[in-house]
């Protein structure tokens, strides 16, 4: 039996996917920032200990792993710097992503069949070389989460051209979900005009489930289908740019890729 590791188990897309998974027969390893339950472990994709931990730990436990589903990620209402100093969106949503799956392609090899979580915000991001420099007075609740998205979109290109792994995105679309909510006073409304017509959790689950048991590479999935990426998201040398530098800013840390 084949084992897919999903980040973010406990979400609404992250717990369909879990389910629809081991629907298909395989055997799944969530990831929770919560106690975690029997099937799941404990990451926090957020800070760069509990990565490196979670790997090690999973080789240690000498445990096969075929499938790694990029799901966790978060969206914050105001500007927040985690433990190693990352604004904390930008860590969890992207330097996070970007750690787990280089150990993880370095642990299981070109078997590992990678599935990283775009949005629908990459169509309105702002992405260039001052990505890892957001402060407070540039920080937006919306522009940030989707520049860190856009962030995503170009390293799992990078990470298909410079390693032998399968790698797809999924774009879940607009779920209705946790992650809906902005903590703001129109909350309210929203809920009522527009969340009954978003995606329900399966919905948004199809795609991630898709990408990470599909044979193709270098795909974008959505709904049901999947498509190559869009001419405007290739950037090859923003993409490389970007995967240098984080591996700099990692190497900072201590961290050897």
């Amino acid at each position: 039996m084949k084992t897919i590791v999903v980040t973010g188990c406990t979400g609404a897309v992250g717990s369909a996917a879990v389910k629809m998974l081991r629907e298909r027969g395989y055997n799944v390893i969530g990831t929770t920032r919560r106690e975690p339950r029997e099937g799941e472990r404990a990451l926090n994709l957020g800070e760069l200990a509990s990565v490196v931990e979670f790997v090690e730990r999973l080789k240690s436990d000498n445990i096969a792993v075929d499938g790694l589903l990029n799901n966790a990620g978060t969206m914050e209402k105001t500007f927040a710097r985690n433990a190693d100093g990352f604004e904390r969106v930008t860590a969890t949503n992207y330097i996070g992503t970007y750690l787990l799956s280089r150990l993880m392609a370095k642990a299981y090899g070109k078997g590992l069949r990678i599935a990283n979580t775009v949005s629908l915000t990459c169509y309105t991001a702002k992405f260039d070389k001052n990505f890892f420099n957001v402060g407070q007075s540039d920080y937006s609740q919306l522009g940030t989460y989707g520049n860190s998205k856009y962030a995503v979109m170009l390293f799992s290109q990078e990470l298909a051209r410079r390693t032998d792994n399968q790698v797809n995105m999924t774009d879940p679309g607009v779920v209705n979900s946790r992650m809906l909510h902005m903590d703001r006073w129109f909350d309210p409304i929203a809920d009522a005009l527009f969340r009954p017509f978003c995606k329900s959790a399966e919905g948004g689950a199809t795609p991630a489930v898709n990408a990470v048991t599909t044979d193709c590479t270098m795909q974008l999935f959505r709904g049901r289908k999947h498509k190559d990426i869009p001419r405007k998201w290739q950037k090859p040398q923003l993409a490389a740019w970007l995967w240098d530098e984080t591996e700099k800013i990692l190497k900072t840390k201590g961290i050897e890729l």
